[in-house]
């Protein structure tokens, strides 16, 4: 008896389960259907102690022991969160205190304190054991002070006059590379070449302090993912976001919308301070601030890039030179689940990774927008004011209804024809549109006769026991 009556309360769960949405079968896979997470090698785990030469955990300059190993250690916990790609910082040796990766000496060599290529080809192949695509930074535009290039008078015309000047003081004086001469955009095609057939590594971010010429961008096509990155760039969206989001009340008017899809966006990264430390400063809550900023990264046109710790979420303490090392133990649960909801979201909607995007409303900090790939559309909304706020969605189908997929909200058509949404104070939903399903009568009906049996089985059990003890 008590075998039937644990039998009668799994079904109901059984039942929702298959009333869930399942995932959007998509033609093929597109570049601006990840979503990526960057790990600075450096700061993310220490996986073994054997590189850890000099290594100072006190100093900000030095190298605090992160390694390739701590990585593959971590891809289950990467995978957990929901994303698709991985992007290291540059895996190439470095001179000196070159923790960061930028300070290159050999582009075809993997960091000592990093670990080994074929440890760089056990992390890919994990990686892709999960369904992880790993991406390498790869700085073009500069080189390490001391690089062995300068000494060779056969590479000469590879330098450009002067060195970067650069904002980033990890870069700032280096040599810089001429990247319109064709003999070392040979040379970096054959470096690309190199990584992926010792690595299987899936593609690069091609980085430069200036614009990255699109001759060495066509020189880099073929099997592989490449973008290009201007270090001097401002970063409309990552500034205009972060100011925004910061502190509750701002209006979300100059929010930037980018026009492609596959644009990589991103809110916190090295040159800037984190932003969970600018929240902070405003007296703000910055779980909270993380929430509402996090929902329009990962719905708004372009691909989200989630830099390291920002789940947890760190602190920098406001000093841009401090990059602090994972922290594996902490964490705040709802800013995990909010991270893993929004990556399942992109996986589940291609509206949110290649639809079209149009503003519906937005005014005194509440925006609405509308995302729309073929016969899906979804709604999203972000509350950034100080007060609830109300507004009236016209123009969609009738009979149809708002679901909520963050608070499981529902939205339904008014008599007017129009959908009433009301969001309460510094929140965020992201609502599929869908035919109104009504009132389930027949689940809601085999619920109340499941629930049925059960009180009836238990109401035998109790007689039964009282009868044994008579």
């Amino acid at each position: 008896m008590r075998k039937s009556v644990i039998g009668l309360m799994v079904i109901p769960f059984f039942l929702l389960c298959s009333f869930s949405v399942s995932a959007a079968e998509r033609e093929e896979r597109q570049w601006q259907d990840e979503s990526i997470y960057y790990i600075m090698i450096d700061r993310f785990m220490n996986g073994e102690m054997g590189n850890n030469e000099g290594a100072n955990l006190e100093d900000p300059e030095a190298y605090h022991g992160g390694d390739i190993k701590g990585i593959i250690d971590q891809l289950d916990y990467i995978k957990e969160l929901g994303f698709t790609t991985i992007q290291l910082s540059p895996i190439m040796a470095n001179e000196g205190e070159g923790f960061h990766g930028f300070r290159i000496s050999d582009f075809q060599s993997v960091e000592e304190h990093f670990g080994t290529i074929a440890q760089a080809q056990t992390l890919v192949e994990e990686a892709h054991a999960r369904d992880l695509k790993v991406i390498f930074d790869l700085p073009v535009g500069f080189t390490g002070e001391n690089h062995s290039w300068l000494d060779e008078q056969s590479k000469g015309d590879w330098f450009a006059e002067g060195q970067v000047a650069s904002e980033l003081s990890w870069i700032d004086g280096m040599p810089k590379l001429d990247t319109s001469n064709v003999n070392l955009q040979q040379y970096f095609q054959e470096t690309m070449d190199f990584w992926q057939e010792e690595t299987g590594v899936d593609g690069f971010r091609l980085v430069s302090s200036s614009q990255v010429p699109e001759e060495l961008l066509q020189t880099a096509s073929g099997d592989r993912i490449v973008i290009a990155e201007n270090l001097s760039d401002k970063e409309a969206f990552r500034a205009q976001s972060r100011e925004i989001f910061s502190e509750a009340g701002n209006p979300l008017d100059e929010l930037v919308t980018q026009q492609s899809v596959e644009e990589v966006n991103r809110l916190d990264g090295f040159g800037v301070g984190r932003f969970t430390h600018l929240a902070v400063e405003n007296s703000q809550n910055p779980i909270t601030r993380w929430q509402l900023a996090l929902t329009y990264l990962f719905t708004a046109p372009g691909i989200p890039q989630l830099y390291y710790g920002s789940e947890i979420p760190l602190d920098d303490g406001g000093n841009l030179r401090n990059l602090p090392m994972m922290n594996f133990k902490a964490g705040d649960e709802k800013l995990r689940k909010r991270v893993e909801k929004l990556t399942s979201m992109r996986e589940q909607f291609p509206a949110l990774t290649r639809g079209n995007y149009e503003e519906l409303y937005n005014q005194e900090g509440l925006a609405v927008f509308k995302r729309t790939e073929q016969e899906q559309t979804m709604i999203v909304a972000i509350n950034n004011a100080e007060e609830t706020k109300t507004m009236e969605i016209e123009n969609l189908e009738d009979d149809h209804q708002l679901r909520g997929l963050l608070h499981d909200g529902l939205v339904r058509q008014q008599n007017d024809g129009s959908y009433r949404l009301g969001m309460e104070r510094e929140t965020a939903d992201v609502f599929i549109v869908e035919q109104n399903s009504g009132y389930n009568w027949m689940f809601i009906g085999f619920v109340g006769g499941v629930l049925g049996l059960f009180v009836l089985a238990v109401i035998m059990i109790s007689l039964k026991n009282r009868k044994e003890k008579n």
